[in-house]
């Protein structure tokens, strides 16, 4: 996936040019109240999402956005245009899209047909629209989404891909993105709890194979294997509680550390091994079998740490921010909260600015780490000034490799990298 390096736009409200870099990380476009942030962050998210009514209703000529080449040589790029064209009772828009490789093949697409006008831009019913918009898409949508990952995150306005097709809903568009997004979470956490349970399946397929498993490039007899009994003991007494098995483990490993402690004390008496009974063999090669299922745990542990890195992660980060809530996941990974008093919330019943927080993370946690770009008008709404002052980091956090581009009144959004920031007055002027 590629990111953004430049933007540049002919026509902007029918009277402004101009090219605008956009840095690799983040990029704030400032300014006061008319001065097209808004504008200006619709138009690049409707561009690369092939938002046709957002573009079509949008006052600009050209908009060309150059990607960031991941070789030498590349020059990736997105244009549209909107052109008149005589006899046409409305604008043509037109798609150019050159991709990255070795001789890239110039892909065009072209809206132009009167009839896909007329039905696109003369639909009374949403149903019939959006049913129509998607084969629309179907030709534009595959050839972008090969160079770019776009999110859309701002919380009050929906991208038609993204709105629902249910014209008898009665929700509002802050909690359908948030009923669509629990949902992409859920089976986001079922992928991690499957490979969770197949990294345990090997390890179980591992100690069956142990048993029989014959090996000659090992010494069983080697005496520092005593000396960590307890370690093992108490790694066993995990591991047992990990995999379920009910049985008194305090005996057995009662019984393990008593035999163990009487091989070490017939080998310090003897000094040689010559002396141990089949009994004792037996029980050092048993030994041998138990180091090696430890250390498979220890590194099936390492495993499962990195499995669900970005999972804490996300937990560690709504920790922090909701002070007053503590975030939990049910055992069919849903995400529920529980207020101070022990009383359970489903994501529905938080606050508005609850739940806009909680849906930027959510954003930045799908991504899983993947090249984004990550698109936000006014993000601050509805968040309290600590959370404005957190939010960039904590999306930065979840999504190291994310590019984010907003539109924003807030200093506190901005915070420290005000450098990254550009007055939209300085374009359109």
């Amino acid at each position: 996936m590629y990111l953004i390096s430049k933007v540049s736009v002919e026509g902007f409200w029918d009277t402004y040019n101009f090219s605008v870099p956009i840095d690799h990380d983040v990029t704030f476009f400032i300014g006061q109240n008319g001065t097209g942030k808004t504008t200006f962050i619709n138009l690049l998210a409707a561009a690369l999402t092939a938002d046709f009514r957002t573009l079509d209703r949008m006052p600009f000529k050209k908009i060309e956005i150059s990607l960031l080449p991941r070789k030498k040589g590349e020059k990736p790029s997105i244009t549209v245009t909107k052109s008149e064209k005589r006899g046409r009772p409305f604008e043509i828009i037109d798609y150019r899209i050159v991709p990255g490789g070795e001789n890239p093949k110039e892909i065009k697409f072209s809206l132009d047909d009167t009839e896909e006008q007329l039905m696109l831009r003369r639909m009374r019913s949403e149903r019939h629209f959006f049913e129509y918009y998607h084969r629309f898409q179907s030709g534009i949508l595959p050839a972008l989404r090969d160079l770019v990952q776009v999110n859309w995150l701002s919380i009050h306005r929906m991208s038609p891909q993204e709105q629902g097709r249910d014209e008898r809903s009665f929700d509002s568009s802050i909690d359908q993105k948030l009923s669509a997004l629990s949902n992409d979470l859920v089976k986001y956490f079922a992928t991690l709890s499957k490979q969770k349970d197949d990294e345990i399946r090997a390890f179980q397929e591992y100690i069956f194979v142990s048993l029989i498993e014959h090996r000659d490039d090992v010494d069983p007899f080697d005496q520092k294997r005593l000396d960590l009994v307890p370690q093992y003991s108490e790694a066993l007494q995990t591991i047992f509680k990990e995999l379920h098995v009910q049985r008194d483990t305090s005996k057995l490993l009662a019984s393990f550390s008593r035999r163990a402690i009487e091989n070490k004390k017939e080998i310090d008496e003897n000094g040689h091994q010559s002396g141990l009974t089949f009994d004792q063999i037996i029980f050092r090669i048993g030994l041998f079998r138990i180091e090696e299922v430890v250390k498979r745990w220890e590194a099936l542990q390492e495993k499962l740490k990195t499995i669900f890195q970005q999972k804490d992660k996300f937990q560690s980060i709504a920790d922090e921010l909701f002070q007053r809530k503590k975030m939990e996941f049910s055992e069919s990974n849903e995400i529920i909260f529980n207020s101070r008093s022990g009383k359970p919330l489903t994501p529905q019943m938080l606050s508005s600015g609850e739940k806009q927080l909680l849906i930027l993370m959510s954003e930045a946690l799908l991504q899983r780490e993947m090249p984004a770009i990550f698109i936000a008008d006014e993000p601050e709404l509805s968040l309290h000034v600590l959370w404005q002052e957190r939010l960039v980091g904590s999306l930065r956090m979840l999504n190291p490799n994310a590019q984010i581009i907003s539109a924003t009144h807030s200093p506190d959004i901005v915070g420290p990298l005000v450098d990254k920031a550009i007055d939209m007055e300085t374009l359109v002027k």
